[in-house]
């Protein structure tokens, strides 16, 4: 459905191809297994945790917020965990959720609603400390809160960060008609809300403070924190957003309620469910197992492998682009951004894959991913014809990240504060999947999160830094916690960071923090925004009131790595300005062969008559909305 999916449908395939950092079940940061480490027990409202504490600072991992969302609770909102009053073990991490990966994480369970809390180390502050909430990445379907280790994060810049899980795939996402009334559709957002209110209710205790609260995550982290902007359950959770290459106005990023719930339909009957009493029951009697397991075959129930949440419903009443449109969404300050060479990665994924048995071509690649692909390969032929590589890079880069991030920011700035960047570190390091690379990859998808975190992915020791990356890495993560402590990057006498002007993010690299004048021509958001305009002007938000669906067709495909039957979707961007990219050190590592593909059906503008009564839908889901009290 878009490009978070196509992020993870690579990066699965490279963990089975090549095989992802190892981590054993309960494997934890190295504070935890700390000379010095001593027991340290907190109270929360469920009852008392044990966790460690060190120099390094404090842990406490494993800690549920939610009661199992197995069994009768499988395709239910998230309900309060069961009371215990025996100081719970909270030195290991739990399972990652289902339905099937973590990166190198081999431990996975339905049961899975835990969070992990770090704290500086010490005593507590005179005053409570700003808190940070990390949403992990993996296009909604992989991935887990301790592939990465956020310890060096909370203790230099003197936060609380707290690190959730949420459902995924089938188990996060899954509509029905049967299952109406239990926040069907967007069980991932719900947990995610959960883990919020357990925040309000108990990070006092470790020293934190419920009033000064920032999301902060990547890819579909970002996302996830784009769809808790435009969700009127997440109101008042937390004060500030920090979304790192996701933005949910990059594409059709939720479904539509009768699409959703038709897919589940069909679903159903593949699963045996369809002709049982009680629907909802049968579903939720089946082994997870067989749920993940059928995952793979669901291509055709929907129109997409890609999982997203339903909008119509508990959690989005309203899709996420036409309830920030319209300001009907948490207008609290953002710090928002991508990395100038985005799309680098994928394409250096899919042509290492290619080499596996999954060749394909450039133009064939650029068909699946766009409804009306004809204007995008005219618009990057200069590129292709010196290295289709580059260019197949760039148009996941400018069409999926750089214009959609950009267009978000222009939307929110109209509300409240908002500081935009792009990461440009050409020689960043890998930290990411022990991968054979040749070439230099640039400032790729995800590579600024070493320098947040100190870390490399997936627990694996310290980051790897050149002096200059070092004092750089510093001065990225006290941006961060500066904003995630007044909700304004500046101060500490660091380069000025101004507020967004609509078209000029602050350059983050070593050699340089200032201006991007050239974002706008270099990107060619003029032709991505374009094609925005044209493709999404009456799609979803007509959905949400009228129910008449005139989405144009997402087109992701599906093709097999061998026996390992790895799922490689394309499903990006129906939405980019003349001008050729500026130069960068072009890299051709895998050439992408030419193909074909199908085109889509456009519709109009919804009006004002339209708009209007997308408010008073919201409004009235606002007043009938059910959450916990906090």
């Amino acid at each position: 459905m878009r490009e978070l999916n196509f992020l993870g449908a690579v990066l699965v395939a490279a963990c089975l191809l090549i095989g992802c950092a190892p981590r054993r079940p309960g494997e934890v940061p190295a504070l935890v297994h700390a000379p010095d480490a001593r027991a340290e027990v907190v109270q929360t409202t469920a009852g008392p945790v044990r966790g460690v504490a060190s120099a390094q600072g404090r842990a406490f991992l494993g800690v549920p917020f939610a009661a199992p969302p197995v069994g009768a609770l499988r395709f239910r909102a998230p309900q309060p965990p069961a009371a215990w009053t025996q100081v719970r073990d909270a030195t290991q991490a739990g399972p990652a959720c289902l339905p099937r990966y973590s990166f190198g994480q081999k431990h996975v369970s339905e049961d899975c609603l835990t969070l992990n809390v770090y704290a500086p180390p010490g005593p507590a502050a005179a005053h409570p400390r700003a808190v940070m909430v990390w949403i992990y990445g993996g296009a909604l379907e992989l991935g887990s809160n301790v592939d990465y280790d956020l310890s060096a994060l909370a203790a230099r810049q003197d936060v609380i960060v707290v690190a959730p899980n949420y459902r995924l795939g089938v188990f996060g996402f899954f509509a029905h008609p049967g299952l109406r009334g239990e926040g069907e559709g967007a069980y991932a957002l719900l947990d995610q809300q959960a883990a919020l209110r357990w925040v309000q209710r108990n990070i006092a205790a470790f020293g934190g403070d419920a009033h000064n609260v920032t999301v902060f995550g990547e890819s579909a982290g970002a996302w996830s924190i784009c769809y808790q902007l435009a969700s009127p359950g997440a109101a008042g959770l937390f004060q500030r957003a920090i979304l790192q290459s996701g933005s949910c106005l990059a594409s059709d990023s939720s479904v539509p309620q009768r699409e959703a719930e038709s897919g589940g339909v069909r679903m159903a009957q593949r699963l045996g469910c369809a002709r049982a009493p009680h629907v909802a029951a049968c579903l939720r009697a089946l082994p997870a197992e067989t749920l993940a397991d059928a995952v793979p075959q669901r291509r055709g129930l929907t129109g997409s492998d890609a999982w997203a949440p339903m909008s119509g419903g508990q959690a989005l009443p309203l899709p996420p682009a036409a309830a920030i449109a319209s300001g009907r969404h948490a207008q609290v300050p953002v710090l928002m951004g991508t990395n100038r060479d985005e799309g680098r990665l994928f394409a250096q994924l899919l042509s290492y894959i290619g080499k596996l048995n999954l060749r394909g071509g450039y133009e064939a690649r650029v068909q699946r991913m766009h409804a009306s692909p004809a204007p995008v390969l005219t618009q990057y032929a200069a590129v292709a014809a010196q290295s289709r590589w580059e260019a197949f890079a760039d148009i996941v880069t400018d069409g999926g990240f750089a214009c959609p991030t950009r267009r978000l920011g222009q939307a929110l700035r109209t509300h409240a504060p908002v500081y935009a960047y792009e990461f440009d570190d050409p020689h960043a390091p890998y930290g990411l999947l022990r991968l054979p690379f040749s070439p230099a990859l640039g400032a790729f998808h995800a590579s600024e999160l070493v320098y947040l975190f100190q870390r490399p992915w997936v627990l694996s020791g310290r980051a790897q830094f050149s002096p200059a990356q070092q004092a750089f890495a510093n001065t990225v993560q006290d941006y961060w916690g500066a904003f995630a402590r007044t909700g304004d990057p500046n101060g500490g006498g660091r380069p000025r960071w101004p507020l967004f002007d609509g078209d000029t993010p602050l350059t983050l690299s070593p050699h340089r923090i200032g201006a991007t004048p050239d974002f706008v021509q270099r990107h060619r958001c003029a032709f991505w925004d374009a094609r925005a305009d044209t493709a999404t002007t009456s799609g979803a938000a007509i959905v949400a009131v009228t129910g008449r669906s005139v989405r144009c067709d997402r087109h992701p495909h599906s093709n097999a790595t061998g026996t390992h039957h790895v799922r490689i979707v394309f499903p990006f961007l129906r939405t980019g300005a003349p001008a050729q990219r500026a130069s960068r050190a072009r890299v051709r590592p895998g050439l992408l062969e030419p193909g074909s593909g199908p085109a889509c059906a456009r519709a109009g503008n919804p009006g004002a008559a339209t708009r209007s009564a997308i408010g008073h839908a919201a409004d009235r889901h606002r007043r009938d909305v059910r959450q916990w009290p906090l």
